[in-house]
């Protein structure tokens, strides 16, 4: 235990010393990154850098980003961006290096706890790695997926603002603002985000087109191809962005009616879920030598992993049951 807390002490000073050094050489790119979001798409054409400047020397990346670059979207689960975007969708302000970092930084502490624990045995402490591992991942995926789905709940009242502001004399980029100052996260900070990019010189249309690709809501999509067309043709933007509120509002009605009709549907796999972990804790319980069986027996371990490989094909199973797209 004592050399376990040793090396727990060593990483954890390592890494402070690692990200205080750090600190100052990319707190400007930090900055810079934050007002640009270089990490959008190569597709959108070149955003500004302190590299492709005019009458700026080429400079090479240096090891800390190109480590970024290449460990970037190992992080990635879902095939809907990279680390960077995911983070930002989830509303943490860390690099992906840096999130990278902590995270197996996160692991190693799970290894030292369960060799704590464990007494030194290397299941449990391979177990408690893949946890700590996880950990972060999953705060990620949670914390995302909250913050698209309080996106979509304020699209129609941001578009309503706008088609308000725009009645009112104001310019497309005021209204913009208005959003970003009146509104609160997460849709406010994808529109200050946007009005950033384009107060440094990026063009208005890859300023949108890159937000709608890291807010990733076909909701905001759906606005933002309609100011593009509006712009290319003309015609009454007020009118316009009446006319998508009333649409939104209609597809988040209906994605709350197909909520409460599926309700029992995600009832029924919760409790089709707990409902052995319940029998078996209680058996463990009342009779414990009847149930040890089970997981000493060579047959007992095959019969509990044909149940939980049951229990998760049932779990898929209802979800893409109860998964209606609109």
């Amino acid at each position: 235990m004592v050399w376990a807390l040793m090396v727990f002490a060593s990483v954890t000073c390592l890494i402070y010393m690692l990200l205080a050094w750090k600190y100052d050489t990319t707190r400007l790119e930090r900055r810079w990154e934050r007002a640009t979001m270089g990490t959008t798409s190569t597709s959108l054409g070149p955003v500004l850098s302190p590299y492709n400047e005019p009458g700026a020397e080429e400079a090479k990346p240096g090891f800390w980003a190109r480590w970024q670059g290449r460990w970037g979207k190992v992080g990635t689960i879902s095939p809907d961006g990279s680390l960077a975007i995911r983070l930002h969708r989830a509303g943490i302000p860390l690099k992906e290096g840096e999130f990278l970092a902590f995270n197996a930084f996160v692991g190693i502490v799970g290894g030292l706890l369960g060799v704590i624990i464990g007494g030194g045995q290397l299941s449990s402490t391979i177990m408690f790695f893949l946890m700590g591992l996880m950990l972060p991942q999953l705060y990620i995926m949670r914390q995302a997926r909250r913050s698209m789905a309080a996106l979509s709940g304020q699209i129609a009242d941001s578009l309503v603002l706008m088609a308000n502001s725009l009645r009112a004399g104001h310019s497309f980029m005021q209204s913009m603002e208005m959003v970003a100052r009146e509104m609160s996260p997460p849709i406010s900070r994808e529109f200050r985000r946007a009005l950033q990019e384009m107060n440094l010189g990026i063009p208005v249309e890859t300023a949108l087109v890159s937000m709608g690709e890291r807010a990733g809501n076909d909701d905001l999509e759906l606005l933002i191809t309609a100011v593009l067309i509006q712009r290319q043709v003309g015609g009454n933007l007020a009118e316009i962005l009446d006319t998508i509120a009333e649409t939104v509002r209609e597809r988040v009605r209906i994605h709350g009616e197909i909520k409460t009709l599926t309700a029992q549907g995600r009832i029924s796999g919760i409790i089709i879920s707990l409902l052995p972990l319940a029998i078996g804790g209680f058996i463990g319980v009342v009779n414990p030598t009847y149930i040890t069986m089970l997981f000493e027996h060579p047959l007992g371990k095959v019969m509990v992993g044909i149940g939980i490989s049951g229990q998760l094909l049932g779990v898929l199973a209802i979800r893409k049951i109860i998964r209606i797209d609109v």
